[in-house]
C-alpha cells in the first residue's frame, strides 16, 4: 500500500507549477502597471498641452525650454538662448508645480528666426510679424504667432530644428536624421522605465535637450516605452484663431 504524502518527483512538479503561476501573475501585474503608467503620462501630456495653448494665447508665443532644470523658462539667468529648442518643460513659468521626476517631461519647441518678420518662425519669441505698430490693438498679439505657425507648417524637413520622426512601423523608422516626418509647434516626452538598461529612462532618441521625438502613439517595445505628445502648427493655429478676441 502506498504511503501518504508526496514523492520527491511530485513535489518538484508542484513547485515548478507554482513557480510558473507566480511568474505569470508577476508578469501580468507588471504589464498592467506599465499600461497604467503610460495612461497617466498621456493624461499629464494632454493637460500640459492645454497649459501651453493657454500660455500661447496670453503671451503670443510658446514657452522657452527650461535649459537648466529649475522649472523656469530659459537658463539660470532667465534668458532664452537663441538656439535653445529643447530642454525640460518649464512648469513653474506656467504656474505649475514640479512633478515627481518619474513624470517630468522633456520639451521641444520649433524655433527658426528670420530677419524678414513675415517669415520668422521662432515660436518662443513674441514679435510683430504683421503690419501693426506699437499702440495698435493687435500689436504683437496671437495673430502674429499664427503667422509664425503658418511658416512652420510650410517648412521643409530640417534636422536642425524640433521635429518628429517615425514610429518604427507605418510612419517608418525611428531615425531623427533620415526620417523626419514633420515639424511640430511643440512636443513633450515622458520617460518611463529604463527598458534598454543603459542607465537613462529616456529612450535612445529622447532626452532633455534633444530636439527630436518619435511619433505620438509609438508603441512600447522591449527596449522603449517613452510617451510622446505633440501639437502640430496647423492645430495650434486653428485653436488660437478660434479664441482670439
Amino acid at each position: 500500500m502506498r504511503e501518504a504524502g508526496f514523492s520527491l518527483l511530485e513535489l518538484a512538479v508542484a513547485l515548478a507549477v507554482l513557480g510558473a503561476i507566480g511568474f505569470v501573475v508577476s508578469s501580468a501585474y507588471l504589464n498592467v502597471q506599465a499600461a497604467r503608467d503610460r495612461d497617466r503620462a498621456t493624461q499629464l501630456g494632454e493637460s500640459l498641452r492645454e497649459s501651453v495653448r493657454a500660455f500661447a494665447l496670453a503671451n503670443a508665443r510658446l514657452p522657452c525650454p527650461d535649459t537648466d532644470g529649475d522649472g523656469w523658462e530659459g537658463d539660470a539667468g532667465g534668458a532664452c538662448p537663441a538656439a535653445a529648442e529643447a530642454g525640460w518643460f518649464p512648469y513653474r513659468s506656467l504656474g505649475l508645480d514640479l512633478p515627481d521626476a518619474r513624470f517630468r517631461a522633456a520639451y521641444g519647441v520649433y524655433r527658426s528666426a528670420n530677419a524678414d518678420a513675415t517669415l520668422d518662425a521662432d515660436l518662443a519669441v513674441r514679435k510683430e510679424r504683421g503690419t501693426d505698430t506699437p499702440g495698435d490693438a493687435h500689436y504683437q498679439d496671437a495673430r502674429d504667432l499664427i503667422i509664425a505657425l503658418n511658416s512652420v507648417a510650410g517648412a521643409p524637413p530640417d534636422a536642425s530644428h524640433a521635429r518628429l520622426t517615425g514610429n518604427g512601423g507605418s510612419e517608418g523608422a525611428i531615425d531623427c536624421a533620415g526620417n523626419i516626418r514633420s515639424h511640430p509647434a511643440f512636443f513633450l516626452v515622458f520617460p518611463l522605465e529604463d527598458r534598454d538598461g543603459n542607465g537613462d529612462r529616456f529612450d535612445a532618441v529622447h532626452g532633455a535637450g534633444q530636439s527630436c521625438a518619435y511619433a505620438p502613439g509609438t508603441p512600447a517595445t522591449a527596449n522603449q516605452d517613452d510617451v510622446a505628445i505633440a501639437e502640430s502648427a496647423p492645430s495650434l493655429a486653428g485653436w488660437l484663431n478660434a479664441r482670439i478676441p
